[in-house]
């Protein structure tokens, strides 16, 4: 109620109570005053301002949003940036070296000479292969050996894996083995005494006898229609020398050596195909043909 209405309800009543309540309203309007009249600019000039004192007091939802957004990418970034990668874990042998390895889930491998194996500090059952191992995988899921050519999947099993420059091959001695070959759509299974290799741009499938699977782990080493500078480059391994071969030579190989001594090797390798071989130096040789 206005002081106005207040004033004409007060002539309803009595006379002392009018007269407090009207000379309490007479009061008021002694004092009371006309507002200026204000130009546009400080019209505008108001509204402003009450724009701006309301945005201070009234935050939209969004702001809370983008606030607690932010924080949690903070939080984060604090969290999972402070975490380090997982570490890669290696092991290699030098020329001349075998060695024997457990994996993290009970699983074994036995590295050839010159070889090369890693795989990450959190075990996924995955391991890379650059050279040869013998593989003797135990049961627990997928096991996966990745190699530059080709890979080699597994449940539980045991096989033989030769990956050097362009030759890549598996032998399966127990169990399934299922090999991926990407550049030439291969995607097949072998089972116990088979294989598949691929040698330059062909990719073969035969059979294999289990009993000699992986025996260069006991130093013998089985080869079957094999080119010789293959062979030759195995004994270069196993010994550390060097071995030289006539540039014109195509000869193919069937039959093993041992690594127990150079000269026994080369002779092992040599007489079933009419060659002959001579030390050089210290630690080279060199096969001739027949004059």
């Amino acid at each position: 109620m206005d002081d106005l209405e207040k004033y004409k309800d007060l002539l309803n009543h009595d006379t002392h109570s009018v007269n407090d309540e009207l000379g309490e309203f007479l009061d008021k309007a002694s004092h009371m005053c006309l507002p200026k009249s204000k130009s546009k600019e400080e019209i505008w000039s108001n509204i402003e301002e009450n724009i701006k004192e309301d945005e201070k007091k009234t935050i939209p939802l969004w702001t809370y949003l983008s606030v607690a957004a932010s924080i949690v990418l903070v939080a984060s970034f604090i969290f999972f940036g402070n975490q380090e990668p997982a570490q890669t874990i290696a092991a290699s042998t030098l020329v001349s070296e075998s060695k024997t390895l457990d994996l993290p889930d009970g699983s074994q491998v036995v590295l050839n000479a010159n070889s090369s194996i890693s795989y990450s500090e959190d075990w996924n059952r995955e391991v890379t292969l650059d050279g040869e191992a013998f593989f003797e995988v135990v049961e627990g899921g997928r096991f996966l050996v990745k190699t530059s050519i080709g890979s080699v999947e597994v449940l539980g099993t045991s096989f033989n894996v030769f990956v050097r420059d362009s030759t890549f091959e598996v032998a399966c001695k127990t169990g399934q083995v299922k090999v991926e070959i990407p550049t030439k759509s291969v995607s097949e299974l072998i089972t116990p005494g088979q294989s598949i290799r691929l040698d330059a741009d062909t990719v073969k499938r035969t059979s294999v006898d289990t009993d000699i699977v992986g025996r260069w782990q006991a130093g013998v080493f089985y080869f079957s229609d094999q080119r010789l500078s293959d062979v030759l480059r195995e004994i270069e391994r196993q010994f550390d020398v060097e071995v030289t071969l006539p540039d014109s030579s195509d000869y193919i190989f069937n039959g093993y050596f041992t690594n127990k001594d150079i000269e026994s090797a080369l002779e092992m390798v040599c007489l079933p195909l009419g060659l002959s071989f001579e030390k050089t130096t210290q630690d080279a040789f060199a096969i001739k043909e027949p004059e």
